[in-house]
């Protein structure tokens, strides 16, 4: 029996149980760990198409790269699930790589989660024994992967690997990848890494292109986004009006964490207020306890940004940088600013206005929030850490900084290319 089986039905009353059953079933759906169930994880159906064929297409090999927060943990938590509910074959190793870790240390983790998973699923495989003298060479790892039953499909995935800062042990794993491929292994590694393109994850990856399926993850998309929030309310009595869930997807920014966070929040909201609709009210209501949960992190380095002793709307301007039009990596120009700024600053602006602004986000005084690239005509800006995007949106509509009419300019359905 599930959780949603004791649930009241559609037209009985709610007692105090009930809404405190709701609210627990609720608290697990949106989890804001990454996403580990498949039936929960929405979208990226070509991705997954992607992962699974190199998986099954021997000494194919998958590099899983894009911003921080767009889902690249999830999605490689999950995408080997839904093709393993008919094919039980596969092994998971999951390693979390470290800024300390060589190529011993990964692999001998490696080793210890495949053994351990097979164990859990009744495989008992002989491999990994002979590894004991150290360093570990890319050689002896192949010679240990080839023994693995034939039947089988080994995944390693090795999470954060934009973490690990020994060149040697990228260069390592290049040529790891150059012998599992020649040899016809049938291990496939997946690497996830925060990047713009895999040149920063691996070295040498020239030389083993062929080896490889380069996977950006790039951010969501509104569909994807309102898939995640209706999951999170699937089989319960709790429902979020359409204004409700826009406004949630235009405050995340294309990120799936933003989504499930803001979701659970609002929900958590109505839940106390004994509403079974979530509207926009309880969302904005929800606000302040995102905020206060969202880690000293993102306050430091807004207070860092936006800090001075004069008025000079630096929060206004990094409210407009937040709220600016920007391309599928999240880069946008001075003038994209233009229209947020003049409609938070209730009148005309120019870049002029605000263009030391941007100097000052992209340099140590900001605490480099954000990220300048190109030369002065044609300098483009994104936020170092996307995940304080929303952040900043969250705390200019706190702040008052976006009123009423403002935000049904710049946060409404029509504007919602500004999110995605």
């Amino acid at each position: 029996m599930s959780i949603t089986d004791i649930l009241p039905d559609a037209n009985s009353p709610m007692t105090d149980d009930d809404w405190a059953t709701l609210g627990y079933e609720i608290s697990t759906q949106y989890s804001e760990t990454p996403i580990r169930e498949s039936d929960f994880f929405a979208g990226r159906t070509a991705e997954v198409a992607r992962m699974l064929k190199a998986t099954i297409s021997t000494g194919k090999h998958v590099v899983l790269f894009g911003d921080k927060g767009v889902g690249k943990t999830s999605l490689s938590n999950v995408f080997w699930k839904r093709f393993n509910l008919q094919l039980k074959s596969f092994i998971v190793a999951k390693v979390q790589s470290m800024p300390d870790d060589d190529f011993d240390a990964l692999w001998r983790r490696a080793f210890d989660e495949l053994i351990d998973y097979g164990a859990d699923k009744g495989i008992s495989e002989d491999f990994g024994e002979s590894v004991n003298q150290t360093p570990i060479t890319p050689s002896q790892v192949r010679r240990e992967l080839n023994k693995i039953n034939a039947n089988l499909l080994p995944i390693i995935i090795f999470d954060e690997y934009n973490e690990i800062d020994d060149e040697n042990t990228r260069r390592q794993t290049a040529n790891l990848i150059k012998e599992l491929y020649d040899f016809s292994i049938t291990t496939t590694l997946i690497l996830v890494g925060v990047a713009d393109n895999i040149a920063t994850l691996l070295e040498d990856h020239q030389s083993v292109d062929r080896a490889l399926v380069q996977i950006p993850l790039l951010r969501m998309s509104a569909g994807e986004l309102i898939e995640i929030n209706e999951n999170g309310v699937r089989n319960t009595r709790l429902s979020f009006s359409t204004e409700a869930k826009w406004t949630i997807v235009n405050l995340s920014r294309g990120l799936p964490y933003f989504t499930q966070s803001l979701s659970k929040f609002a929900a958590d909201t109505a839940i106390k207020n004994r509403s079974l609709i979530v509207t926009n009210k309880h969302v904005e209501s929800a606000l302040d306890e995102f905020i206060q949960d969202s880690g000293q992190s993102f306050n430091d380095g807004f207070t860092l940004a936006t800090r001075s002793n004069q008025s000079n709307f630096f929060k206004q301007s990094l409210l407009s940088c937040a709220l600016a039009d920007a391309d599928d990596y999240g880069f946008f120009t001075a003038n994209d600013v233009v229209k947020p700024y003049s409609g938070i600053m209730k009148e005309p602006k120019k870049i002029a206005h605000f263009e030391k602004h941007l100097r000052r986000f992209s340099s140590s005084d900001g605490g480099n929030i954000l990220t300048s690239r190109g030369g002065d005509r044609q300098k483009i800006y994104r936020f170092t850490d996307p995940m304080m995007q929303p952040y900043v949106i969250i705390r200019g509509i706190q702040a008052g900084l976006i009123d009423e009419e403002a935000k049904t300019v710049l946060l409404s359905k029509e504007q919602l290319s500004l999110a995605i």
